[in-house]
């Protein structure tokens, strides 16, 4: 047998000496970093499959950071989902809140998901985040449908969404007695299915056809498409050439409002005539 060293022993030897290689050294400059005009820290629940690819595409703004946090949806999928549920959907906030980023504070917080949002409050929902991030500003997807119905100003507003009757009725009220009356609204419905856990598939060219039925039925000046989960904002543009209306979903809202309280007025194109227009 040789014993003439192996390659491998050769590769040993070399690994166990020591290296001894040159460092330099090189300044750098500092910045503000990716948010460096405004950052934006959002909450999605943990079954939210829309609203985090939505809004990326949405804020992808110079100096705009969005960060995000999951929280555990509290929901089992085979209860209905009624307005008791939805009272406890943001339990545990606290924790995701504090996950978004640690090394720097938002500028605006933004909760996901449109009905419990509206079954809580803002203000219960302002106080706990604020609690925790007091300088931050804060706002939910049926804060953000409200403020975006003052910007544009229509009469009448047409409501579409995937929710059961209860919670339906009830985003209708509110917005109702926000001072904007609803003549008319469309669910989805399937009797094979489930428009809770169906709403993130249901296709973008449905949701444009409930749209279309809904103008072309009922004498209203803007269309709310509510939901987190609904893959609206691709469509929403198109819809506003189309039929000459308002359109505002609960993702495209949410993003337009965070970049309005953060004080980024940039006139955005792409995502409805609502990214043009000031708080």
């Amino acid at each position: 047998m040789s014993n003439r060293p192996t390659y491998q022993s050769h590769l040993r030897m070399a690994e166990s000496r020591p290296t001894v290689r040159p460092w330099g050294k090189a300044s750098y400059l500092v910045d503000g970093g990716i948010a460096v005009r405004a950052q934006i820290g959002m909450v999605v629940l943990s079954s939210d499959q829309t609203l985090s690819y939505e809004a990326r595409a949405m804020l992808d703004v110079p100096g705009v950071g969005l960060y995000e946090s999951r929280l555990l949806d509290p929901g089992n999928p085979s209860q209905p989902l009624t307005m008791d549920l939805l009272e406890g959907y943001f339990d545990g906030l606290g924790g995701a809140i504090r996950q978004i980023n640690i090394r720097r504070p938002s500028d605006v917080i933004a909760l996901g998901c449109t009905s419990a949002a509206m079954a809580i409050g803002y203000g219960e929902l302002e106080q706990r985040v604020q609690t925790l991030t007091p300088q931050a500003r804060v706002t939910d997807p049926f804060t953000a449908i409200l403020s975006a119905l003052r910007a544009l100003g229509p009469a009448r507003v047409g409501f579409v969404s995937p929710y059961p009757q209860e919670v339906a009725e009830k985003m209708v009220a509110k917005i109702e007695a926000a001072g904007h009356p609803v003549p008319a609204g469309i669910r989805f419905h399937n009797e094979t299915g489930s428009g809770r856990l169906d709403a993130p598939f249901i296709w973008p060219a449905s949701i444009s056809g409930a749209v279309r039925q809904l103008v072309n039925e009922s004498e209203v000046d803007a269309v709310v498409v509510a939901c987190t989960q609904m893959r609206a904002a691709g469509v929403l543009a198109e819809l506003e050439r189309e039929t000459g209306k308002s359109l505002i979903s609960s993702n495209q809202a949410l993003c337009w409002h965070a970049l309005r309280l953060a004080g980024v007025g940039d006139a955005i194109y792409g995502w409805g005539r609502l990214f043009q227009t000031e708080l």
